[in-house]
């Protein structure tokens, strides 16, 4: 990940007692205006552009990631605290609470769309670098968990045809075509938040990956991706099973109808063949009858 200054991505100093960006992760982006550049687990570029404090705080979510700065400094925003962390909790669900990370003077809480940022100015780049790849880990994990969720419900709906399959059942193969490419896809996902999770980037910096850890450890990521990964297997072994027997059976009862239309087509042309050859015995045989 490449990560440039504050200063130079947002266009100004950072040495306010609160600043506020708004962080867009995009498919590409200048040299200039890049924050970050994350490989894992999406291809996408962090781009930070600064936004009035106000402005921030009372912006809803939405697909891109709020953070408010705050200096570290003794009583430097004893005034905002309060406010902050009503802003950092909206919008959550009621069985759901930022993520917090504390790292020597960085204090961090996190959540999909906000994050705070407690820190010295020289530690800015670093902690925002850390939450720029926490966030699409955090949001990605929490959408495999409720993709995986979601297919329960239809390998119950196609358990039957791990075994005999109908002709009726023979119908769901477009079915059966699309979940396995969902499952396949769940899969890369897995793969790719497993390769997030262990920071193997060199260039990161020793500040941003402890941030990260530290962020990783209170969401408890490496223990939901570890527990999707068998659920996600089972997923894709199932319909890998269920397409087999639908190819299978498909294939045989074509293989029946191909081998019954060869049959009727040798019957039709040995038919022709009996008659081709008794066709002048039957006519010596009717030739007195009929008169010349």
């Amino acid at each position: 990940m490449n990560v440039h200054s504050v200063a130079t991505a947002t266009g100004g100093p950072v040495d306010l007692r609160a600043q506020a960006w708004r962080v867009a992760f995009r498919a590409q982006a200048g040299a200039q205006e890049r924050l970050a550049e994350i490989n894992e687990p999406i291809n996408a570029v962090a781009v930070a552009s600064p936004i009035d404090l106000c402005a921030a705080l009372a912006a809803p979510a939405d697909d891109g990631l709020l953070i408010v700065w705050v200096k570290s400094a003794p009583g430097g925003a004893v005034d905002l605290d309060a406010q902050l962390q009503a802003w950092i909790k909206a919008g959550l669900a009621p069985n759901q609470s930022p993520v917090h990370a504390s790292i020597k003077t960085v204090r961090v809480s996190c959540s999909e769309a906000r994050c705070l940022l407690y820190a010295a100015p020289e530690q800015l780049a670093d902690a925002m670098d850390a939450v720029c790849r926490f966030v699409p880990v955090l949001r990605e994990t929490r959408a495999l968990e409720a993709r995986m969720a979601a297919t329960w419900p239809r390998i119950k709906a196609h358990t039957p045809l791990t075994h005999a399959v109908t002709r009726a059942q023979l119908k769901l193969q477009g079915e059966v075509d699309r979940e396995t490419e969902l499952a396949t896809e769940m899969k890369a996902m897995h793969l790719r938040l497993a390769s997030a999770l262990e920071q193997l980037d060199q260039t990161l910096s020793a500040t941003s990956k402890r941030i990260f850890a530290d962020l990783a450890e209170a969401a408890a990521l490496h223990d939901r991706v570890e527990m999707l990964e068998d659920p996600i297997q089972f997923a894709l072994d199932h319909y890998e099973l269920a397409n087999w027997r639908l190819t299978e059976i498909g294939a045989a009862r074509t293989g029946t109808v191909l081998e019954v239309l060869i049959i009727l087509i040798l019957l039709a042309d040995f038919s022709m063949r009996v008659l081709e050859y008794l066709a002048p015995y039957v006519s010596n045989l009717f030739s007195p009858i009929i008169p010349g």
